[in-house]
């Protein structure tokens, strides 16, 4: 099996078909070079047609692609290469890794493959290999549906930005980062948050190093377009750099950050700097999430479904009985929360609370008013929303008191001294082999109770056998 492959698309559609195959064949990275109307060989030769810039167009292409991609391998890092689509001038195809095994959607003979690979693949292993993947149907159109709605977007940047977490990369940042290349002619300048702003996301003691998420931002861009100039940083709030850069033109963000978008312009416009424009990307949705689980592909999905496996390998000239350390954390979950408990028991009746502390307007009027009424305004950041660090602070460390009261027979002083003393929920994770959360239903908790002591077993009864 190889490490890396290259699958030659012509027809989008036919990746459904080809992505369960080819994850069979290659085992870490899949690039796809998405040729569209047209073949790749003309005369024996490969060619470029000449077009006009036009990379916006193909962007609901690419983005069911990864759609796609998303459901058919969690192992396999899929990336689909933007600089021939954006630029007609580009025709050596250029990948950091180097490429095992080719990939065709058509039959080509040895000689055709060979000259491909030869005059066209600026990285390749020795001994890369090819082969053909021709399923000889029909012409599908599920994937390609999407490009005759784009063709009316052809408008691109010199200067594009966006910002996020961006945490375990998967196939929803891909999306984001690729329709910003796409919309980029020059600059592409991310911010990804750095450890202030973290506090309020699920699960964010398990968020790897700021450091390491810039590192596998700028390795995915450099290669799907090597083009572009990227300028990758860390950002302490929403704005980063764009509340001061004279130069960007273009803001791309998510549906469910169009808002920080306009703080971002009302924040220029207050500083006599240019409106940006503002691209938005769908949400792809996570068909396989589960009720606790957010519906749409998310770092959080990921983080949660980490729970419970093995984080790092234990010490193994540690001779105790007691290879693994379990880890508990806490935060406030997505969906039925404990937060929507909490107000619950305050009066408001059934009350929609999913992810209540997201946005200033979800999941409407009535939860925010009752929470800051509850709370006061201490509970609110300084734009105005829910502050959700701060509701967890209150609700979660109420709750570890009230437990340590009854579990233990304390008083309220008693009970949050000990608790003031205990190793923070970060400690407790750096230490971890496996971490367990009891954020949810006891269910929940026993299901990552359960697989932490399935690989429990499984590894000491590889260390048995050794």
């Amino acid at each position: 099996m190889a490490n890396t492959g290259l699958l030659v698309l012509t027809n989008p559609a036919r990746a459904t078909k080809l992505l369960p195959v080819i994850k069979e064949h290659v085992l870490k990275t899949l690039y796809i070079q998405y040729f569209p109307d047209r073949n790749i060989f003309i005369s024996g030769a490969y060619s470029l047609s000449s077009q006009k810039w036009k990379g916006p167009r193909h962007a609901q292409t690419i983005d069911n692609i990864y759609a796609f991609a998303s459901t058919v391998s969690s192992r396999l890092d899929v990336r689909v290469l933007l600089s021939s689509l954006k630029s007609p001038n580009v025709s050596i195809i250029h990948t950091k890794r180097p490429v095992e095994l080719v990939i065709f959607d058509q039959t080509y003979s040895k000689k055709e493959a060979d000259t491909f690979m030869q005059d066209y693949l600026s990285n390749t292993s020795m001994g890369c290999k090819f082969i053909n993947v021709d399923e000889n149907r029909e012409e599908e159109t599920s994937m390609e549906n999407g490009e005759d709605a784009e063709k009316g977007e052809e408008k691109v940047y010199k200067n594009v930005v966006l910002g996020g977490t961006f945490d375990r990369l998967h196939s929803g940042h891909k999306i984001l980062l690729s329709e910003a290349v796409l919309h980029c002619t020059e600059k592409l300048t991310v911010g990804v948050t750095d450890t202030n702003m973290l506090k309020s996301k699920i699960l964010w003691e398990l968020i790897e190093p700021c450091a390491k998420r810039i590192t596998a931002v700028k390795d995915f861009l450099e290669d799907v377009d090597p083009s572009l100039k990227y300028e990758v940083v860390p950002i302490s709030d929403m704005y980063g750099p764009t509340k001061d850069d004279p130069n960007m033109d273009l803001i791309v963000v998510s549906e469910e950050t169009v808002r920080g978008g306009a703080k971002v312009n009302e924040i220029r416009l207050q500083r006599g700097l240019s409106k940006l424009d503002v691209h938005v990307v769908k949400l792809m949705q996570d068909q396989s999430h589960d009720e606790h689980e957010e519906s749409k592909i998310s770092s959080s999905n990921q983080r949660i479904r980490l729970l419970g496996t093995r984080l790092r390998e234990p010490n193994r000239k540690d001779k105790s009985l007691r290879p693994y350390v379990i880890g508990l954390t806490g935060g406030i979950a997505s969906g039925k929360s404990s937060i929507a408990e909490k107000l619950e028991r305050l009066g408001a009746g059934h009350v929609n609370c999913d992810k209540i502390a997201h946005d200033l307007y979800a999941p409407g009027r009535e939860c925010y008013n009752l929470i800051v009424e509850h709370f006061g305004p201490g509970i609110l950041n300084s734009e105005g929303a829910i502050d959700r660090k701060a509701l967890g602070n209150i609700v979660f460390k109420k709750k570890a008191i009230k437990r340590v009261m009854e579990r233990n027979s304390l008083s309220e002083d008693e009970a949050r001294q000990r608790i003031t003393v205990q190793p923070s929920n970060v400690q407790q994770v750096n230490e971890a082999n496996v971490v367990v959360s009891t954020l949810w239903s006891h269910e929940v908790t026993q299901k990552q109770v359960q697989k932490a002591w399935d690989e429990l077993k499984a590894y000491l009864d590889e260390t048995s056998q050794s």
